[in-house]
C-alpha cells in the first residue's frame, strides 16, 4: 500500500540530508509516478531532484540501478546522477518516509513522437558492453498473472462497484490469451525495464532517461520491445526507422518472434492487476482515481496480436 505523503519541510529535511546547500525556496512538487514522488529543490549549489519512494527499498535494492544509471552517464547517456548522503547511502529516512536525491534535469512532458532513429541510437547505448546482471528475474517482467488472481480480483471489483469493473472483467480474456506467447528469458544483462515513454523525455540536451528504480537483470531484447512498442505502435515507418537505428548503432539485440514481447505483455498484466488492487486498497478518492488512470493506460491502448505481427514484419531485415 502507498506510504507517501511527505510535504515541503519534510523534502527540505531531506535536502539537507544530503547536503544540497541552502534552500532558496520551498521545495515544489514536480512529478508522481508509481515509484515516487519528484520534487524540486533549488538551493545556493543549483537545482536537485528529492524523490519521496511510495514503496519501501533498501540500500542493496538501489545498489543495482545507481551501478547502472551511475555507468549510463559515464557512457554519455543523458540521465540525472544519482547522489549519496554525506555517509555514502543512497537512501535518507526522514520523519518516517524514505527519499533518494539526483541532479535535476529539464524534461518536457511525455511524448509518442520523439525521432525513432534517435530512439533506436540511445538503446543501443543503453545495451552495448553490458553489465552483467544474472538470473532469478522478477517475474513481474516475465510471469503471467495467476488465473486465480484475475478471478479474485475481477469479483471484488464487481462488489464494490469500481467504475471500471466491466472494462476490467473484459480484459481478462485478452492477458490470459497473450500468456501463451511468452517464452522464458535468454542471456541477461543489467537493465533499465521500465523504458515507456515516460521515462525517455526530450530535454533541451536531447533524449533523456529518467526513473532507473525498476533496473535489473533482463534480456536486452525483451527490453527493446518496450520502446518499439510505446513509440512506434501501428507505425511501421517508425518502427523500421527505431531497429534500424538500434542495428546500426551496435545494439546487439535481434528481434525475431512473438516470444521477444513477453516483458511487455507480462508488464501490461501486472499494471493491470496491481492497478485493480490498488484501487480496492486506496484510502482515497485520489488514490482509487490514479489507480484507475493506470489501468486505463493499457485499457485504451492494448496490445494485441495483430500489432506484435505488425510490430514484427516491420522491422524484418
Amino acid at each position: 500500500m502507498e506510504t507517501s505523503g511527505a510535504g515541503p519541510a519534510d523534502v527540505a529535511a531531506a535536502a539537507r540530508a544530503y547536503d544540497l546547500g541552502t534552500l532558496h525556496a520551498p521545495p515544489v512538487s514536480a512529478a508522481r509516478g508509481q515509484q515516487g514522488v519528484v520534487w524540486r529543490v533549488e538551493t545556493d549549489r543549483g537545482r536537485f531532484a528529492v524523490k519521496e519512494l511510495i514503496q519501501p527499498v533498501t540500500e542493496p535494492q538501489v545498489a543495482l540501478d545507481v551501478a547502472l544509471q551511475s555507468a549510463m552517464v559515464d557512457r554519455g547517456v543523458h540521465t540525472p546522477r544519482p547522489l549519496p548522503t554525506p555517509a555514502g547511502s543512497v537512501l535518507a529516512a526522514v520523519s518516517g518516509r524514505l527519499f533518494r536525491a539526483y541532479t535535476w534535469v529539464d524534461v518536457e512532458d511525455e511524448r509518442l513522437d520523439l525521432d525513432p532513429a534517435a530512439l533506436g541510437t540511445l538503446l543501443a547505448t543503453l545495451h552495448r558492453d553490458p553489465i552483467p546482471a544474472d538470473p532469478p528475474i522478477d517475474p513481474w517482467y516475465t510471469d503471467p498473472v495467476p488465473h486465480g488472481d484475475w478471478a479474485d480480483v475481477t469479483g471484488r471489483l464487481a462488489a464494490a462497484g469500481a467504475p471500471f469493473a466491466a472494462e476490467f472483467a473484459a480484459s481478462v480474456p485478452h492477458f490470459r490469451a497473450m500468456q501463451d506467447l511468452f517464452r522464458p528469458a535468454g542471456p541477461t544483462q543489467l537493465c533499465h525495464r521500465d523504458l515507456w515513454a515516460g521515462n525517455i523525455r526530450l530535454s533541451p540536451d536531447g533524449l533523456c532517461v529518467i526513473d532507473w528504480d525498476n533496473c535489473g537483470p533482463a534480456e536486452a531484447a525483451q527490453e527493446l520491445t518496450m520502446p518499439l512498442f510505446d513509440f512506434c505502435h501501428r507505425s511501421p515507418g517508425r518502427a523500421g526507422a527505431f531497429y534500424r537505428a538500434y542495428l546500426d548503432a551496435g545494439g546487439p539485440a535481434r528481434l525475431t518472434g512473438r516470444g521477444d514481447f513477453t516483458m511487455v505483455l507480462a508488464q501490461f498484466g501486472h499494471f493491470a492487476i496491481t492497478a485493480g488492487k490498488r484501487w480496492l486498497e486506496a484510502a482515497d478518492d485520489a488514490g482509487r482515481a490514479r489507480a484507475e488512470a493506470w489501468f486505463r493506460e493499457g485499457w485504451e491502448r492494448p496490445l494485441d496480436m495483430a500489432g506484435i505481427d505488425d510490430l514484427l514484419e516491420a522491422v524484418r531485415l
